[in-house]
């Protein structure tokens, strides 16, 4: 729960002299997880003077407990809103105000951008979306009974690669390998994305690696926490790859084409160490190992320390498009058209990350149109603890959801990727809110945007 105030001071032209995103955020006396929700806006607009503010209140409630994007996501809801109100009074398009007020580095911090193509994706999402079929004048576009509105917002969620991460390698001198670390698997393609980064690492076809995880006495200790699992293993498994190209090294037999040469000239390549620019100075994992009379060869290593993180201001960002229908009848809502256009760094499976950025724009319908936790005012208990009565979206109240992305590497990141894990709930329900304002002429600052605020 947060009580949320957003003030903008702009020029005539739309840039903005000031930037004010302050509140309270509850929470309760045992199991305190404050709501972050300024985190994002430090990043996303130039303004001359910003003043952000979070205080916590402790209240006798039921313990709360992250979700998805704790605090962005409903941070963006009341900064993304007070985005497009702006717009409306300046009577400027949405995405040409915000991209008035795009920094060129870090607004809060001063440190340039690791890799910033947030433009890039609101142009590309535009034109999929349709955007130019907006009209800018409330409650034009109608079907019958159905308002219909559009409306964008950005959405944004912090970099992040927690220390701890190791992992090891192991080859097998029948071309094989395999890879482990302490890491848990919920369902967001951690052991494909793995086994692809080490295959393409070691030269190796996917069949012929396997990634072994969900066991503490494997290396690191690696969450699913703030989207960071990805690099933290990934950063891991570089670590570990360096380091058995070095140990191969020293059991290359006499002879070798490789003789002479440092590791700092070799590349892994179709299971073989190579010679960089010269295909035929090369010499095969299982040659080496036969070689040396081994059956395998483990190492194990693990990440450096983020300091990437240190130099750098690093985000997921995205670009969101949504179509509503409100009937003018019932104040019913329902979402039409949404679209999610990602710069999230380079994309290492194109059918995880959508599943990911889906899976984060539906939990978003849900924060922006039914999730309410009903709070007894005498006990602070919660009065609709099931799913009966706490409504969450189900497959008719899901439209179609497109999602693109960029897909430019950031050459200061693993890999070159951000994560892509909680960037989809975040500014759903702005973008929600602003295609409803967008449809009715009516602005609701309070979440769920239910029928009865509609009428």
């Amino acid at each position: 729960m947060t009580e949320q105030r957003v003030a903008i001071g702009a020029q005539s032209d739309g840039r903005f002299d000031a930037l004010i995103h302050e509140g309270v955020t509850a929470t309760a006396q045992y199991g305190e997880l404050a709501e972050a929700f300024i985190v994002s806006t430090r990043a996303l607009y130039q303004a001359r003077t910003m003043h952000l503010d979070v205080q916590v209140a402790d209240m006798d409630v039921i313990a709360n407990i992250f979700m998805r994007a704790p605090g962005d996501a409903v941070g963006s809801f009341a900064l993304e809103s007070a985005i497009d109100e702006l717009a409306v009074e300046m009577r400027l398009d949405p995405i040409a105000l915000r991209v008035r007020n795009e920094p060129d580095k870090d607004p809060t911090s001063g440190r340039p951008f690791s890799s910033r193509h947030l433009l890039e994706a609101y142009r590309m999402g535009a034109e999929q979306f349709g955007w130019t079929a907006r009209t800018a004048q409330c409650g034009v576009r109608r079907d019958g009974e159905w308002l219909i509105g559009m409306g964008c917002a950005t959405a944004a969620y912090p970099y992040v690669r927690i220390p701890g991460g190791a992992a090891r390698i192991t080859l097998t001198n029948d071309g094989r390998a395999k890879v482990e670390a302490a890491a848990h698997e919920m369902g967001m393609g951690t052991a494909t994305v793995q086994t692809q980064i080490c295959a393409a690492r070691l030269g190796l076809p996917l069949d012929k690696v396997t990634f072994s995880y969900g066991d503490s006495s494997l290396p690191g200790t690696i969450d699913a926490v703030a989207s960071q699992q990805t690099a933290s293993i990934g950063a891991a498994v570089i670590a570990a790859h360096t380091k058995l190209v070095a140990e191969l090294f020293k059991l290359l037999p006499q002879g070798s084409p490789l003789t002479g040469l440092s590791p700092a000239q070799i590349e892994t390549v179709d299971g073989a160490l190579r010679k960089r620019d010269a295909p035929h100075q090369r010499e095969s994992y299982v040659s080496i190992l036969r070689h040396a009379r081994r059956d395998d060869l483990s190492v194990e290593a693990s990440a450096p320390l983020p300091l990437e993180m240190m130099h750098w201001s690093m985000h997921s960002y995205g670009a969101l498009f949504c179509e509503v229908r409100v009937s003018a009848v019932t104040g019913e809502t329902r979402v039409t058209r949404f679209l999610g256009a990602f710069d999230c760094g380079r994309i290492l499976n194109a059918k995880t990350a959508a599943s990911q950025f889906r899976g984060g724009i539906i939990m978003g319908l849900g924060l922006a149109l039914m999730e309410v936790a009903q709070i007894d005012e005498r006990t602070g208990r919660i009065m609709n603890p099931n799913l009966s009565d706490y409504h969450i979206p189900v497959h008719m109240d899901v439209p179609e959801i497109d999602v693109i992305w960029t897909d430019l590497p950031d050459p200061r990141a693993p890999m070159g990727a951000h994560g892509v894990g909680e960037i989809g709930i975040t500014g759903v329900a702005a973008a929600i809110a602003n295609a409803v304002f967008n449809a009715t002429g009516k602005r609701v600052r309070n979440l769920p945007i239910t029928p009865d605020k509609l009428l």
